[in-house]
């Protein structure tokens, strides 16, 4: 096991500590939940999830040993999708993820198996039980029936792989269970308020998951990620990642913030059995007018970035993917183009199911002087950067 390796597991169990911390504040502070709810979470939920992640450092321990070959795999030539959240990123990679040369890290894979060892020991255990997969399948968990209508979840389906760099602290989403925690708002000002050696040593890890997610699916495939929370990482990414792609997505801002807020919403809701506060709603407004102003910055200016426009996805969703293939160098092949007209039928035949609390729109309508006039529905240019 290397020093690097070593210094990251300590610094990950100094991070668990620190989230016990939390979580034992929490109970006292976390007013907008009731008691019961609050000791669930913080005194069973929490220490479950560190469980978890200790097991993931125990995997990557054994991958050090028995796969430690696959730190020589190359990572080169990556297709990050990211851009404002909501703005159809998840439908874009998804789309993508079809094409025999990419490969994108599942949901289970993330939150499960963020190493090789985990991997093996998880498939395995699918093919004993895969009589049991229509059962299983059948279970209603209703904090899942409700993201359904947000964004669809499956153990599956590839996933926003940031939710694999949770055995380092690194995941912006926990923000919802500490909202107080400094930390994970400065992920989501990435290149601008995390220290050097911060950066660094995420990425490092980082690259670490993608070798490793490579050396389990073969390496003769390119990576594909897509994650909106890095938008404010494209400098960095670019830094660590030679010859990467980036696929930037955008949408006015009217509607993606409130789209946003009501995202988070139902995991709001799972942790504290409320609406999202105001006070909580008005961060995340600042934190997307930052990502507003970051599709201005130097670092999105480059030609390796290719900005596409929500209602460009929606209109011809065909032109759209052909562009992308086009800018990561990837072929039209005869399967992927079969497979992107079953997607183009489903995307005409598409209703979302998700609406938005009208509170959403007037705190929105309140900070609209933070947001660049450039990206609001009254001058948004379409063709400018589609």
């Amino acid at each position: 096991m290397s020093d690097c390796m070593i210094k990251g597991a300590l610094q990950a169990l100094l991070n668990m500590a620190r989230m016990l911390g939390w979580s034992i504040r929490s109970i006292f502070v976390a007013k907008q939940a009731s008691l019961l709810r609050r000791l669930v979470i913080f005194l069973l939920v929490v220490p479950l999830f560190i469980a978890l992640q200790l097991l993931h450092w125990f995997g990557f321990l054994l991958d050090e040993i028995l796969f430690r070959a696959y730190r020589k795999q190359k990572t080169s030539k990556i297709v990050f999708v990211t851009g404002i959240p909501r703005s159809g990123t998840t439908h874009l990679q998804r789309v993508l993820a079809q094409h025999e040369q990419l490969t994108s890290m599942t949901m289970w894979e993330c939150v499960f198996a963020p190493s090789i060892s985990e991997r093996y020991f998880y498939s395995t255990i699918g093919r004993l039980i895969k009589p049991l997969n229509g059962a299983l399948s059948k279970i209603n968990i209703p904090f899942i029936k409700n993201m359904h209508s947000v964004h669809k979840l499956g153990l599956q389906e590839a996933e926003e792989d940031f939710i694999a760099l949770l055995p380092i602290n690194a995941c912006f989403l926990m923000v919802l269970l500490f909202p107080e925690q400094k930390h994970f708002w400065q992920l989501s000002q990435f290149d601008q308020q995390l220290s050097a050696n911060s950066r660094k040593a995420i990425m490092s890890f980082y690259r670490r998951l993608i070798q490793k997610h490579l050396y389990f699916h073969g390496a003769d495939q390119r990576y594909l990620c897509k994650n909106p929370s890095f938008l404010t990482w494209v400098a960095t990414l670019r830094e660590h990642f030679h010859e990467a792609s980036f696929l930037v997505c955008q949408r006015e801002a009217e509607a993606a913030v409130p789209s946003q807020i009501s995202s988070l919403n139902p995991a709001w809701q799972a942790a504290y059995g409320c609406d999202i506060s105001d006070a909580f709603s008005q961060r995340l407004i600042e934190m997307m007018a930052g990502y507003y102003h970051y599709l201005e910055s130097p670092a999105l200016q480059q030609a390796d970035v290719l900005p596409i426009a929500m209602a460009d996805l929606v209109k011809d969703l065909n032109a759209v993917v052909e562009l992308s293939l086009q800018h990561c160098q990837l072929d039209m092949t005869p399967a992927f183009a079969e497979a992107l007209q079953r997607e183009v039928a489903k995307a005409r035949a598409y209703k979302s199911g998700h609406s938005y609390n009208r509170s959403d729109f007037a705190l929105f309508d309140q900070a609209i002087g933070l947001f660049p006039k450039k990206y609001l529905k009254h001058s948004y240019n379409l063709k400018e950067i589609g």
